[in-house]
């Protein structure tokens, strides 16, 4: 008997019989497909998954580095393997693979933590203000001739 390895769809495989000409999947002893349809077997898969999956809802917030997006609820997973997420509004929207580094679960351990980030992120900005008005204090305090203005004045 031979069989040969099509695909792993989804985390399972799907094999060809040479012998029957059908392909085969099994989930598990009690859970198995033969057809001749790869678009049947795929499907098997798929219901299998839907029927068998226990899928937790859990938070996620942004990681310290990330531009802030505050926190939402994940409460799913798509076939493609994408999060769907509700927000604090009850939209539901898809968390696209770029934002999955800037994201962290949420655990109430990090409050502390993510707070006083939040304060020292405050006092740079303030920092970063009273930078900026002192150096625009500096700046006006030079007497600036250009280039431009002294070209004119010699010719």
């Amino acid at each position: 008997m031979s069989k040969i390895l099509i695909e792993n769809y989804r985390g399972f495989d799907i094999k060809f019989d040479t012998n029957c000409e059908k392909f085969q999947c099994i989930c598990t002893e009690e859970s198995a497909k033969e057809s001749t349809s790869f678009a049947a077997i795929k499907k098997f898969v798929d219901d299998y998954k839907k029927a068998n999956q226990e899928f937790k809802p859990f938070w996620v917030e942004s990681t310290p580095d990330a531009h802030k997006v505050g926190r939402f609820k994940i409460i799913g997973i798509r076939k493609d393997g994408r999060f769907i997420a509700e927000t604090l509004q009850g939209n539901k929207v898809q968390v696209s693979d770029y934002h999955l580094d800037s994201l962290m679960l949420f655990k109430p351990e990090n409050e502390i933590a993510m707070s006083r980030l939040s304060d020292l992120a405050l006092k740079i900005e303030q920092q970063r203000k009273e930078n900026s008005e002192a150096r625009k204090q500096i700046i006006s305090e030079i007497k600036i001739i250009t280039l431009k203005e002294y070209k004119n004045t010699l010719l």
